[in-house]
């Protein structure tokens, strides 16, 4: 008989945790596990996976705060009352991100084992963070981490916890190829989504700046929700601004270098996917200097740690790259050099390990 799994992740979309999250249950499944996923009717990465059979968790985001958060409550009491189905029988529980947390308290309840993979350092506003941590800490069996920098967060406990960095899809792997470098304008991409402290308005101010720079923005939200935002900025005609999409390998393959301009007091990155995928093409990357997403670039040889707060270093960094093909060229080799760390097989064992173990 089949050993069974049970997946819970909150909001299906084109961000990093489902991504990951989809690489994991493809390795479930190849690995012969029976797969069940309770996930958001949307759109994204955990859509359409062959071989097991989905669940609704009935959440939806609203622009509300407040509502979401209703909602949010909400679907983890319907959730809770839907899990019964699961009582008696030999399975366990899997949680991507802490935020699942019914399915974390009847997992333990029904004495099965609860992994949760931990994609998150904090979460808004503080008295959920305390409430979802405490969940995780003292009813989680097993605990994912993707960096280093996460796995030092004492909010985790001390109980199991395992080391899995994040690896880029697929489809990504296998179009994986050093871009070359072309007489065609300069061009830096960043990826983010629609909140201020992701540092998209800070990408916007360097566009401003740099008008002899090509500057695209892929944001991971839906186009009404850009088009509301874009109206109340100044665009040069050197910058492109684009809603969710599904298919990011284009924008990688027609850039040069890439930004994360995360603000670190407001917001810690746990790793930096964007960054990682922008590697599989030699793209050089500037970061902040913490979190996660710090761990994956070394100063001048895949690109630059840098706080968003030095925007004129920046700015220097980014004329220096588009000036200087050989240097261009070397920090692009080290990029590339780098993302082969990052391995689908490397990630596939260690996924089965944990699952096994």
């Amino acid at each position: 008989m089949k050993k069974k799994l049970i997946f819970f992740h909150l909001l299906n979309n084109f961000t990093g945790s489902p991504q990951v999250l989809r690489s994991v249950i493809e390795t479930a499944v190849k690995a012969g596990y029976q797969i069940e996923l309770y996930t958001s009717s949307a759109q994204g990465f955990l859509s359409g996976i062959s071989g097991i059979k989905y669940r609704r968790n009935y959440y939806k985001r609203y622009p509300n705060r407040w509502i979401t958060l209703f909602t949010f409550f909400s679907s983890q009491l319907l959730l809770l009352g839907v899990l019964l189905r699961h009582l008696g029988e030999k399975s366990a529980f899997y949680t991507n991100t802490i935020l699942p947390f019914s399915a974390i308290m009847a997992g333990r309840l029904m004495g099965k084992t609860v992994i949760t993979h931990v994609h998150e350092n904090e979460v808004n506003p503080k008295i959920l963070d305390r409430f979802l941590f405490w969940w995780v800490r003292h009813f989680s069996t097993k605990k994912i981490v993707v960096s280093d920098f996460l796995k030092s967060n004492p909010k985790l406990g001390n109980r199991e916890i395992h080391l899995l960095p994040n690896v880029v899809n697929a489809r990504i792997s296998e179009k994986a190829a050093p871009v070359s470098w072309t007489s065609d304008t300069f061009t830096v991409l960043m990826l983010a989504s629609l909140r201020p402290y992701k540092g998209i308005n800070d990408f916007v101010k360097l566009s401003n700046q740099l008008p002899q720079i090509r500057f695209i923005l892929v944001l991971s939200d839906l186009e009404e929700e850009v088009v509301k935002w874009k109206n109340d900025l100044i665009l040069g005609s050197n910058i492109e601004i684009f809603p969710v999409q599904e298919d990011v390998i284009p924008f990688y393959q027609k850039s040069h270098l890439l930004l994360n301009l995360a603000h670190p007091e407001h917001w810690l990155e746990t790793f930096g996917m964007t960054v990682l995928e922008g590697f599989c093409f030699g793209l050089p990357a500037i970061v902040p200097t913490k979190g996660g997403v710090a761990e994956l670039v070394e100063n001048d040889v895949n690109g630059y740690k840098i706080d968003y707060i030095d925007a004129n270093l920046i700015e220097g960094k980014i004329q220096d790259l588009a000036k200087n093909p050989e240097l261009w060229e070397r920090l692009s080799y080290g990029a590339f050099e780098a993302s082969k760390k990052y391995s689908l097989p490397e990630f596939e064992r260690k996924v089965i390990e944990i699952l096994n173990s």
